[in-house]
């Protein structure tokens, strides 16, 4: 049977997963344009809990179901085209070994990496360059997410005629943002752990008297919660509230609300948090990782600053909070932003101009 797409990444019809990560948001979205445009399908669901850290012997058991299941779909039919989502570590070699077979069944892949933690394996593990390299130049396509993703590619060795960007798609709901607060809040939404850079902005609020003047609030759960939580109730400092982990439907109160979103993470590819935040029309602040400076422009609708430079962090909290006009010249211009980049039709569209016949 001739279907038109291929594609492996976490099913949005899997009831075990209970956090909604970028593969996951990027796949429910691509079927919802499937679906509107009644193109035929099929998926591999492959979500795997890493909470806690699954065993290796689990790991090659699901990547053996998730093989059978590949070899299966690819002798009883036939596609246009693949879309692979991944990460990195274990998942970039599995997925990049079922896209070679894939290929193999001479049917065109499109790539696609969606870790910001690929690029620091890039650095950090360069005797495995060359055979990235090598075997990623055997596929027909590499998505990329914008930024600082083409130039990793383009240094890696990857030939340019297989780099496609398509920034990330999200269904785009306009909402009204009024900046009427007394206080200035500014808010945090991400797992609370070391590379999403939340000890800086902690450090940087408790040790500035300054930003006394403004409230933070940090949605999310993880290895440091508990730690910063400490730290925040030894200290004087009153205008810091921790919610834990919440649901996505909770969290919607907490982007209507505040002022401004801060993400100050070490690495990133394209946060969905950072899509979520412009959907709201909230003026960003945000360190220049992966693709993030396709869609926050450094004083047009937000502030682009350095991983773990809590002097910019600071700097840019304060030109945001002190300034009502601003916020609301940065709100307008998050929507617009956000219209123009990633709407689902405009994206999603470039993934089938790809794998016409």
């Amino acid at each position: 049977m001739k279907k038109k797409l291929l594609i492996l990444g976490p099913s949005p019809f899997n009831k075990d997963i209970n956090h909604a990560g970028g593969q996951l948001t990027a796949t429910t979205n691509l079927i919802q344009y499937i679906k509107n445009n009644r193109i035929s399908y099929d998926i591999i669901d492959t979500f795997r809990s890493t909470f806690p850290v699954p065993s290796i012997k689990n790991k090659l058991f699901s990547s053996f179901r998730m093989y059978r299941e590949l070899r299966t779909n690819l002798k009883n039919n036939s596609y246009n085209g693949a879309v692979v989502f991944t990460s990195y570590g274990f998942g970039f070699w599995e997925k990049l070994f079922f896209s070679l077979v894939i290929e193999r069944h001479t049917v065109k892949t499109l790539f696609f990496i969606r870790s910001g933690h690929f690029m620091q394996h890039i650095i950090d593990k360069k005797y495995k360059v060359p055979i990235k390299k090598f075997l990623m130049n055997r596929l027909s396509y590499i998505g990329h997410q914008g930024g600082s993703w083409n130039s990793l590619y383009t240094n890696l060795g990857i030939k340019k005629e297989k780099l496609i960007k398509i920034l990330n798609w999200i269904e785009i709901n306009k909402h009204s943002k009024e900046f009427d607060n007394s206080t200035v809040t500014f808010l945090y939404v991400g797992w609370m752990v070391e590379k999403k850079g939340v000890r800086e902005l902690i450090n940087v609020v408790l040790e500035n008297r300054t930003l006394d003047k403004f409230n933070f609030i940090l949605i999310g759960g993880g290895t440091l919660l508990e730690e910063l939580k400490c730290k925040v109730e030894k200290s004087p400092s009153t205008n810091i509230c921790f919610t834990g982990w919440l649901e996505k439907n909770e969290i919607i109160p907490y982007y209507k609300k505040v002022d401004g979103f801060i993400l100050p993470s070490y690495a990133e590819g394209f946060p969905n948090v950072i899509l979520e935040a412009l959907s709201y029309k909230l003026p960003v602040i945000a360190t220049d990782v992966g693709a993030i400076s396709e869609s926050i422009i450094d004083g047009k609708n937000g502030f682009l600053i350095k991983a773990k430079n809590r002097q910019e962090l600071l700097s840019s909290i304060l030109k945001l909070g002190e300034s009502k006009k601003l916020r609301a010249e940065f709100s307008t211009n998050s929507e617009k932003i956000l219209i123009d980049n990633h709407s689902i039709d405009n994206n999603c569209k470039k993934i089938f101009n790809l794998f016409k016949e």
